[in-house]
């Protein structure tokens, strides 16, 4: 029993690092409805600007993060004036947006490569220091804490955002339909900057707790978890804040017990089982609604 406990413990920590990956996706999917693969080269850029930051520079991980965080949302916004705001509108825009994307990760992951030299860095061993407990004889870390913390903490605020103020409604009324809301007064060109900055400050965010958790940071860092974020999507219900969080949890326990009953090698045979059995049960995910506020 105390096994499974900490398996779940390990497991909700994983899952919380899933969920702030998926939790961006989902910002620009909800908006746009287009997969913005880029944003695995923006939280790949994430844990370079962490490593920068923390090693380079020698900043603690309590003023680097939002930085981090500011960085990746900047960058991201820079992606979609340069590579996406121009096809809108377009026939068959949603293609090009998507191939758009694709191009400009593919820019700045070899841009990444790049700069790193194709080896791989880490961030500094005592950034934050190893310390655990022992409660009821599972041990918890503070890292695990940091982790779950952050995630809790933004998905409480995105739920805030988007389901209880204006800027959340027009978040729904654009992801609705962007003709309609910009005739109604609603700036969709300033709703989509805001959207893409959020949703790159926390690629940053996750880029960074990945980093420290796994103490990795290479050129195709976001890419390893791509796939694993698209599960995670729609396990949850894409476009569904609440539901990136809860799919995000869902796959870190079920890659958490796997691991800790079966093997590593069987992970992504199980997560991709998960994820078919969903597309076949329950196509809509965890989360099912109409519209991006109510799926918040």
């Amino acid at each position: 029993m105390d096994f499974f406990l900490q398996q779940t413990i390990n497991g909700v920590a994983l899952g919380s690092l899933f969920a702030l990956y998926a939790l961006g996706f989902s910002l620009v999917f909800a908006n746009m409805k287009v997969f913005h693969v880029a944003h695995a080269a923006i939280f790949t850029w994430g844990a370079v600007f962490a490593w920068e930051l923390t090693d380079g520079l020698g900043w603690s991980l309590l003023v680097a993060l939002p930085v981090v965080a500011l960085l990746a949302g900047v960058l991201n916004v820079l992606v979609y004036l340069l590579a996406i705001r121009h096809l809108q509108g377009r026939k068959n825009s949603d293609m090009f947006i998507f191939v758009s994307s694709l191009g400009a990760g593919i820019v700045l992951t070899e841009f990444a490569l790049h700069h790193l030299e194709n080896t791989v860095v880490r961030l500094p061993f005592d950034l934050i220091g190893t310390r655990s407990w022992s409660v009821l004889g599972l041990q918890l870390s503070n890292l695990q804490l940091i982790i779950v913390g952050t995630a809790v903490a933004m998905f409480v605020f995105l739920k805030w955002l988007l389901a209880s103020t204006q800027f959340g409604r027009e978040v729904n009324a654009v992801a609705s339909d962007r003709e309609v809301a910009a005739v109604m007064g609603i700036n969709a060109e300033r709703v989509s900057v805001l959207v893409f900055f959020m949703s790159g400050a926390l690629a940053g965010l996750g880029a960074t707790l990945v980093s420290l958790a796994f103490n990795i940071v290479e050129g195709n860092i976001g890419h390893n978890y791509l796939v694993i974020a698209m599960a995670v999507l729609v396990i949850g219900g894409i476009g569904s804040v609440s539901g990136g969080f809860l799919g995000g949890v869902m796959v870190g326990l079920a890659s958490a017990y796997t691991t800790g009953y079966l093997s590593s090698s069987y992970r992504d045979v199980v997560v991709f089982g998960l994820l078919m059995l969903f597309l076949v049960l329950r196509p809509d995910g965890i989360v099912k609604s109409a519209n991006v506020t109510n799926r918040a």
